[in-house]
């Protein structure tokens, strides 16, 4: 009987193909740099090779409305009159430019302007000598007045759709351009620019229109000081204040 011979075979398996012993390198870099780009995404980090995405933060707002004001009598000295402007509504054109400071929060000014109706009573000065008898509106008149404000503003909140904001302003109010409510206009006093310090808080409800504009209502309350000029002494320069206002807000 012919003895039974055992072939031992190694342990070490064959290598490969030629080929891909050639790929094998290429496809274990590919991996590596697949496995980092997705890794670095993950983490959030932000694509390389153009500008940064606009935060919320950053930009300016523009706003245009109107604002129906009630303001208290003011003693002005300049044309030697009491104005009286009664509880009715005063319109003015209002418009706002800001700059966003966060998400939240806005800082800018505003700028006010209207021609209103007032009712002109004869301010009493103590030791005045009298008017001559032919100058305007000596027994009091209906008349015409320009109104100024220029304000800077803050203005805090906001949020998508319906919302709720806090606004506060500080500036001057300005008055000028006096004249009867007649078919003369003729001027009362020297028509010029009366100025005073003034300064308003309110609250007001928004809704978002779009991520860029934003109609907002606002009930505003505020006290002037009108300029002392020939005021008689003891006579009051404070005049209250309060405004609705509203505004159609544009993001840029």
């Amino acid at each position: 009987m012919r003895p039974v011979s055992f072939v031992r075979r190694s342990s070490v398996p064959r290598s490969g193909h030629p080929v891909a012993r050639r790929l094998a390198p290429t496809l274990a870099l590919l991996l590596l740099v697949s496995a980092g780009s997705a890794q670095a995404q993950i983490r959030g980090r932000p694509p390389t090779g153009g500008p940064p995405p606009r935060g919320p933060s950053q930009g300016w707002w523009f706003s245009g409305g109107a604002a129906g004001l009630v303001l208290g009598a003011i003693n002005d000295g300049a044309s030697s009159a009491r104005w009286e402007f009664g509880n009715d509504p005063l319109w003015q054109l209002r418009g706002t430019l800001e700059k966003a400071l966060d998400p939240a929060t806005t800082l800018g000014v505003s700028l006010g302007y209207g021609v209103v109706d007032v009712n002109v009573t004869r301010l009493a000065v103590p030791g005045q000598v009298a008017p001559d008898p032919r100058a305007v509106c000596i027994a009091g008149c209906e008349a015409q007045l320009e109104t100024w404000q220029l304000m800077g503003q803050f203005r805090s909140g906001g949020g998508p759709g319906f919302h709720t904001f806090f606004e506060a302003q500080g500036g001057v109010n300005g008055f000028r351009n006096l004249r009867t409510r007649d078919s003369t206009a003729a001027a009362i006093g020297p028509g010029t620019l009366q100025m005073g310090v003034a300064g308003s808080m309110g609250f007001g409800f928004g809704y978002t229109l779009s991520p860029g504009m934003v109609i907002a209502l606002v009930q505003d309350f505020g006290i002037g000081w009108h300029a002392r000029d020939n005021l008689p002494d003891g006579t009051g320069r404070t005049y209250r204040t309060r405004a609705t206002r509203a505004s159609l807000r544009f993001k840029f």
